[in-house]
């Protein structure tokens, strides 16, 4: 791989055109660091004078740039390649997904430059310890780990790699160097519960501050898996809530604030109570499926409050939720509602494509939601059709590439994506 940061393209009349580079040179260092990336060039060029070593054509030179107080350095880089996971997870979700979704839907990734700036998270199987060490220089604070398991035996078997470095001693570089991480730990019945998953809270707990927050969450499960998984049952979960939230507890006493949490599924599959607002502390967790459902409960009580006393428009709406959601969704629209029954009509969708198993909304499918509508419009008449948004990515699309504009087509309604309750409530 050829190094140093190559520019894509730069802005004429910027700092950097008018120091003369140039689209195609390659930077390979400032003031002297080397540069591999957008990080390092952003955090090497923080001061006020760059020496700027390039390589054009072949040939080797130094470029000088004086940079007024405030001002950006503009430019387009080409992107290096993302570091890709090696580990042959027992669990993986993108093993366990069909042909034919998106592209990007398969890519596994492992790059911890990724986990800085996105939030994703990796294993550190593979991270050197240089690339440790480049961590601490630069300061990629905070991290987001794949813990899983801190006993090196079980960490293996959950990874599928016998030659892992031991995350207790990396994490231990991490946080003698002042890097704080978030963790998270997938919990496979049989395999990191019981023992090994008090073991990995306990010594999770013993980072201090270094250690923002933990989550556990189950173990996802699709029709498509190979490898033979147990499921996180009912009393799997109700062991862990028991376990986890007295361990919780007691680091809470330690520490001042919770950090051990558990996903929303536990305590949906256990048959209890969604924790209150302040078991969530600060929602650290809440990409991980950590205290979405109190938030939206939070949300719906809001709502009622905010439009007590209003009238509304008597469309009749058709609001699609994943299996798990359906109780919450239901209760905060009738809350709102009185008459919920004819202005909203809440309806659960099977996860025919992964599986019944799989039952959050995020990863329901076009394929099923359009055969849903057709099946609940057959004999009532919905002026629209709402659809939260977490089906799709930032690009608009589901997991089988649909539109809102294609399942509208698809399904003969007319379809509105929404981020909130009170987005689906003011739809008119």
């Amino acid at each position: 791989m050829e190094k140093g940061l190559k520019i894509r393209s730069i802005p004429r009349g910027g700092l950097l055109f008018m120091a003369g580079l140039r689209p195609r040179d390659r930077i390979l260092a400032v003031n002297g660091s080397a540069v591999a990336d957008e990080l390092d060039f952003y955090y090497h060029a923080a001061g006020d004078f760059l020496e700027i070593d390039i390589e054009r054509g072949g040939r080797v030179g130094t470029v000088e740039v004086e940079r007024p107080p405030g001002a950006s350095l503009e430019a387009d880089f080409h992107e290096k390649p993302v570091n890709r996971c090696r580990n042959r997870c027992v669990f993986c979700f993108i093993d366990q997904m069909p042909k034919g979704l998106r592209r990007s839907l398969y890519v596994k990734d492992e790059d911890f430059k990724h986990s800085f700036l996105n939030g994703n998270y990796v294993t550190l199987a593979s991270a050197s310890r240089s690339d440790l060490g480049r961590i601490a220089s630069i300061g990629l604070s905070p991290l987001f780990i794949s813990v899983h398991a801190t006993d090196p035996a079980v960490r293996a078997v959950l990874l599928g790699n016998r030659r892992l470095p031991d995350i207790r001693e990396q994490l231990a570089f991490l946080r003698d160097n002042g890097i704080a991480f978030h963790t998270q730990i997938v919990l496979c019945p049989g395999i990191n519960d019981g023992e090994a998953l008090r073991e990995t809270a306990a010594g999770l707990a013993g980072y201090g501050k270094s250690l923002l927050s933990v989550a556990v969450v189950p173990v996802g499960l699709t029709r498509f898996r190979k490898k033979p998984l147990a499921p996180v049952d009912k009393d799997c979960a109700v062991k862990v809530c028991k376990e986890m939230g007295e361990m919780s507890d007691r680091m809470k006493a330690a520490d001042g604030a919770r950090k051990l949490f558990l996903a929303d599924e536990f305590f949906i599959r256990a048959g209890l109570a969604i924790p209150p607002a302040s078991y969530y502390e600060d929602y650290p967790q809440i990409e991980n499926g950590v205290g979405l459902v109190r938030q939206f409960l939070q949300e719906g009580a809001r709502v009622k409050r905010k439009l007590r006393g209003c009238t509304f428009s008597k469309k009749r709406r058709l609001v699609i939720t994943g299996c798990s959601a359906l109780p919450y969704v239901k209760k905060v629209y009738g809350g709102i509602y009185p008459s919920a029954g004819k202005d909203f009509d809440v309806v659960p969708v099977v996860n025919h494509y992964f599986g019944e198993t799989v039952t959050v909304t995020g990863l329901l499918t076009a394929a099923d939601v359009i055969k849903k509508i057709k099946e609940s419009s057959s004999n009532t008449k919905y002026n629209e059709v709402i659809l939260p948004r977490v089906m799709f990515n930032h690009c608009g699309y589901t997991l089988d590439g649909y539109s809102p504009a294609r399942i509208a087509k698809s399904a003969g309604l007319a379809v509105r994506v929404v981020e909130s309750v009170e987005e689906a409530v003011n739809a008119g």
